[in-house]
Formats: C-alpha cells, structure tokens, sequence
C-alpha cells in the first residue's frame, strides 16, 4: 500500500521522470535527426538507402553504396511554446546548438558476378531531445494542490508522527510540516487550511489562490550504430546492424501558489500562510541496445521497395530526484524542507517497430519516396534491477490501458538540377494514445524544406523543419482545469560530406 501511495505521490508533486507511462513513452517516441538530406526529405529512406542517417530506418541501405563516405552534421534548435491554464495565456522557449550527425561508411568491392560489394557503417545520429521550457499561469478559488496531499493521507490515514517524521515524502509529509495541512479530527482526518484566524479572533476566507508552474527539461536521446550490409547483383540489398543508445534527461520543476484573502492579511496575522511553493530537480542517464535487420530490393530500374524490422530497445536508468517545499506566511516568517536525494534504477524495454518503404528514381535527376512505420507503444514494459527491486505492474497496466499503435507516414521528394539539389519532406507521427482519450491526441506533423550543392565527391546541404505539438496535461492531480500547450520545434541542419 504505501509502495502505491509513494507512486501517486511522484506523480502529484509533479515528478515525471520515471516509472509511469509518460516516461515509457518519452523514451520510445523516436524523433529522428540526422543529415541535412535526411531532414529535408522527412526522413524517407526505407527504400531508397546511400543515406547514412537512413541506416536508422533501414539498415539495408548500407548495401546501396559504391564509394566511402564520411559526413558531419551541426544543428540549431529553436524551441517556443504556447500555454494556456484558466483563461491565461504564457510564451516561453529555448534555443540550442548540437550535433545531429557524424558518420563514416566504407564500400568495398566484391564478386561482379554475385555479391558486387560488401558496406560497413560507423554512424551517429540523435533521435530525440529534450530541450523545452513551459511556464503555465491561472488563478482560482475551488482547486488547490493540497487537496492531492490531503487525498494521499487519508487513504491511508497515518499517525500525525508518522507524517511528521516524513514517511509520506515529496508533498504529503511536507505539506503537512509547513502548516499546509491539520489533522481535524478522528471523522474527518486531514485537510487543508482553508481558512486563518486573524489576530483579532476574525477567520479569513481564501478568495484568490494564483498558481504557477515552471518545467525546464534538457537533453537527449542518440545512437550510435554499426551496420553491416551487401549488394547483390544491383538487384537485392541486405543489411543489418546493432546499435546502443545513450539517454540523458534533466528536469527542473516549480509549482507556486500565492494565497489571497476576502480580509486582506497583514504583518499581525502570524497565522496567514501567504504562498507555498515546491520544487523538484531530476537528472537521468541511460543505456539502451537494440538490433535491425533490413532489406531493399529493386522492383524495376526506377522503383525499389524496403523492409526493415526494429527489435525492442533494452533500456537501463539511473536518476537522482531532490524534493523541496516552502511556505511564507503574512508576518514575514518562512518554512522550508528538503529531502535527501533519492537514487532510483530501473529497466525500459520499448516498442518493436516494422518499417514498409517504396521509393521511385526518375533519370537520376528526380526522387519521390514513402515511407511507413507501425510501432505499437502499449507494448513498453517497465522492469526492475536487482539492485533496485519493485513492482512495476501498476505502471505497465497505466501503458496498456492508455497507448496503443500509432501509424507514421514520412514523404520526401528530391529534384536535382546540377550542381545544386532542392528536397520538401512531411514526417506525420500518428497519435500513441488510445482514441477512447479523446483529450490527449498528441500527434505530430512536420514539415521540411532544403537544398544543397553536390559534385563528384563533395557535398554541402541545409535543411530546416517545423514540428508543431499540442499536449493536455495537468498541474496536479485533482486539478479541476488543464494546461493546454502548444509546442514548436523549428531545427536548422547543416551537413558536409565527402565521398571516395
């Protein structure tokens, strides 16, 4: 009972990081960057192969190459959101630089006769990043935080000692030694304060309660690949690789609530809490390993067809998580607790995927290609360590009763008119909620342009895209409002590369 009361106290005082649904799919939902060429054309070469950040999609397209290559990538990413929460309306975002890609290929010739060449493949590409900045704002009189704290004490209904002591942490406990909280008596347990009395024995009624949440996230998800694949008579490519992937996460979370009354509190009135606020900080690393294994095969001299099979990534965390509370009351006095840090681990095996491409190639002048992708994300599963030993059955029925499989569609198109290249791409990732949750559908379509300049064994290429996210979430769990977000992620990419 209290490993569950510990579960849905993380969640109510805003830490998200681990061990619930929305940190399954986090790490599942593959955001793919990599080349300029890439990006620009929506990530669509499942078919089409001789692109190294391709091979993240289809590792069979090793075995188009004829030359050596190597290439690198630098990215700018430009983030800014949009949040609504009680009729008001809050503007944030973040800019950074990164590196989307470094790759190396070696092509080596084979049997003219049979398998023509042989490809080998060291690539690095990001898939996911993190860097986000959301600030909501909004004011009430019916809904507080502390009724999420008040909920989580009395079902269970502890001693007054044992809560003091700590044993319900990240918000309950602390809420309750900052003088958020009483105990009423044996009928009605705990509740909020919802009203002080004043020095002069008068009771003043809570008229506004003005809330505000921060969350500042960093960092991100890349992988690096080795891929081995062959040519066969120009006719069927094959290939396969393994890669390891590396996580970083870090969170830093605010949420405030600065209290008003219908008698306005004054220096006197010792007993008038004024504003509580807790804060939390999250750092997360991880290592993941997964396998794929691809095939492209030319149907005529102008159209080639792909398939390629993803394997579940086998994931292990670690995080450190730091809890904080304070409360400031109308003479001036302030309260604060802390919590030690807490370190947790656990294992994340994600969704297998299914990759289905069909590309057409007009004269060597002209490219349209398409591709498709099933993931199934109820299929992710939360594991213990056994260094960290719990049961993770509550969170892996959260996963199945509210994700199901998603459908991804990416386009691309490619014109050349040399030396110079034009690309448009749309990458459309289908909603991974069920549709019986019909607030959250969390689907995302990005649109891509770009060029480039190519000659026999060098090549300069830019690309920008323009995703657009809407997310519903809530600032705690009893809240009787949502946050209505509206993210944008713009990314310019540059990429150099040669060819031998």
């Amino acid at each position: 009972m209290k490993n569950i009361l510990f579960i849905i106290a993380l969640i109510a005082s805003g830490y998200s990081a681990a061990q619930n649904s929305i940190d399954a799919l986090r790490y599942s939902r593959n955001d793919y960057a990599g080349t300029a060429r890439f990006t620009a054309m929506g990530g669509a070469f499942g078919a089409l192969g001789g692109e190294v950040s391709g091979l993240s999609i289809n590792p069979a397209g090793v075995g188009v190459y004829r030359n050596s290559e190597f290439t690198l990538s630098m990215g700018f990413n430009d983030y800014s959101s949009e949040t609504q929460y009680r009729g008001e309306t809050k503007f944030d975002g973040r800019f950074n630089m990164n590196i989307p890609n470094i790759a190396y290929v070696g092509s080596y010739k084979g049997d003219a006769n049979g398998w023509k060449s042989y490809s080998f493949g060291i690539s690095h590409n990001r898939i996911n990043h993190f860097n986000a900045e959301k600030r909501a704002y909004g004011n009430t009189n019916t809904s507080t935080i502390i009724d999420d704290y008040v909920g989580i004490l009395n079902s269970d209904n502890p001693g007054t000692g044992s809560v003091v002591d700590g044993n319900y942490p990240f918000g309950p406990s602390e809420a309750y030694n900052l003088y958020l909280i009483d105990y009423i008596d044996n009928l009605v347990g705990y509740g909020p304060r919802v009203f002080f009395t004043g020095t002069d024995g008068s009771n003043q009624f809570i008229e506004n309660i003005e809330q505000t949440r921060t969350i500042e996230t960093s960092g991100n998800q890349s992988e690096t690949q080795f891929t081995f694949g062959g040519n066969y008579q120009d006719k069927l490519y094959l290939g396969g690789s393994i890669g390891f992937q590396t996580i970083s996460f870090d969170q830093e979370y605010s949420f405030q609530e600065n209290y008003t009354y219908d008698r306005p509190a004054v220096s006197t009135d010792t007993n008038t809490i004024t504003s509580f606020t807790e804060t939390n900080s999250l750092s997360v690393s991880g290592r993941g390993v997964n396998a794929k294994i691809g095939i492209i095969y030319r149907l005529t001299e102008n159209i080639r067809a792909g398939l390629a099979i993803h394997t579940p990534t086998i994931m292990s965390f670690d995080e450190t998580f730091l809890y904080g509370a304070s409360s400031e009351f109308a003479n001036g006095d302030q309260l604060s607790e802390e919590t030690d840090p807490s370190q947790f681990g656990y294992r994340l095996r994600n969704p297998a995927r299914i990759n289905a491409s069909l590309a057409y190639i007009h004269k060597q002048s002209g490219i349209i290609s398409v591709d498709y992708e099933y993931v199934d994300y109820s299929n992710a599963t939360f594991n213990d360590r056994s260094t960290f030993q719990n049961d993770y059955s509550m969170q892996n029925n959260e996963i199945r009763q509210n994700f199901e499989a998603a459908h991804h569609v990416r386009v691309g198109a490619e014109y050349k008119i040399n030396p110079f290249v034009v690309r448009l791409g749309y990458n459309y990732q289908g909603n991974p909620y069920k549709k019986s949750l019909i607030y959250n559908d969390e689907s995302r379509s990005t649109y891509s342009i770009g060029g480039g300049f190519r000659n026999n064994n060098f090549n300069f290429d830019v690309a920008v895209n323009l995703r657009e996210t809407k997310i519903r979430s809530y600032p705690y769990r009893s809240a009787d409002a949502p946050v209505m977000t509206t993210e944008n992620a713009n990314n310019l990419i540059f990429t150099v590369g040669w060819k031998w």
